[in-house]
């Protein structure tokens, strides 16, 4: 039977709000555990074996283990050791999407090589590199559930570049192509949300159950909870500063529209770019809606 879950514990008398696996803080802090970002990169690469996996940071997840939440590890950049090879991976959660997707990885594919380059490496002995992007929408609109992308010879597509880059965006609502059973767990787990949480031991996988129980630890860490909530109220903050600065650029519009519009369309156009910017960093909708003082209906509407 499937076990529910509201989103929400009763902790010393108070609700505690949880965290699911697709917010992104969750997502980097989860693979931050050794065992379940290999069993993750192995689900996407069925049929390799992963030797070992070193964080560029130099952070031993181990050692680590749920230290204070810090904004900044919300990307997972790390050397992957295959019995075939070694690469170099970023991998990324996206749940909304802002239409710069393919941009943006060309940007990470560039930080990688250059993370390498620093290294001394010479250019012959750069990695193969994968960025990857799990994202919570179709970025292409063609219903598939995994999109591969390499350099190829635009006049003949059999001659490849042959640079050892490849960026790859899996679709969780994709229905087009063959999932693994691992992978197909994964993308149910994720796309259920706050829902899933809880619901591991019953999806009879056993990559998924170990998935959730550590989204359960990490919603039980009380000082990785704290400095997420921190991190939540700076963002809040800023967009009431954002929502200032809207207003104020509304009233100079308004001296040509009518200054009761103007100050409208200022605080319409804070709004808007800050719930944008919230949902691309994975704030839960719910924050999102108190802080903008908008229901929660409102806030799915703003794409």
């Amino acid at each position: 039977m499937k076990k529910e879950h509201n989103g929400s514990q009763r902790v010393f008398g108070r609700v505690r709000r949880d965290i699911p696996l697709e917010n992104d803080a969750m997502f980097a802090e989860v693979m931050r555990r050794k065992d379940l970002c290999i069993g993750l990169l192995e689900t996407i690469f069925e049929g390799r074996r992963i030797r070992d996996i070193v964080y560029e940071d130099g952070l031993s997840p181990e050692a680590q283990k749920y230290m204070a939440f810090n904004p900044g590890n919300k990307s997972i950049r790390l050397d992957v050791y295959f019995e075939d090879g070694d690469t170099v991976y970023d991998i990324e959660i996206q749940k909304a999407d802002k239409g710069n997707l393919p941009r943006r990885t060309r940007m990470y594919s560039s930080m990688m090589d250059a993370n390498m380059l620093d290294k001394g490496l010479e250019y012959e002995q750069l990695k193969d590199s994968y960025v990857i992007f799990i994202c919570m929408f179709d970025p292409f609109h063609k219903g598939l559930t995994k999109y591969t992308f390499r350099s190829i010879c635009e006049e003949d597509k059999d001659l490849p570049l042959g640079d050892g880059r490849c960026i790859m965006f899996l679709n969780t609502k994709g229905s087009v192509g063959e999932l693994g059973e691992n992978m197909d767990a994964f993308f149910e787990y994720l796309n259920g949300g706050v829902e899933s949480i809880g619901t591991g031991k019953d999806s009879g996988n056993e990559f998924v159950e170990k998935l959730d129980e550590c989204v359960l630890d990490i919603n039980g860490d009380e000082d990785w909870r704290q400095g997420y909530m921190k991190y939540e109220l700076n963002l809040i903050e800023k967009y009431k500063e954002g929502k200032a600065e809207g207003i104020t650029e509304g009233r100079a519009e308004g001296i040509s529209i009518g200054r009761a519009e103007g100050v409208s369309i200022g605080e319409a156009n804070a709004t808007s770019r800050m719930v944008k910017s919230f949902k691309e960093q994975g704030v839960p909708v719910d924050v999102i809606a108190k802080a903008a003082n908008l229901s929660v209906e409102e806030v799915n509407r703003i794409q």
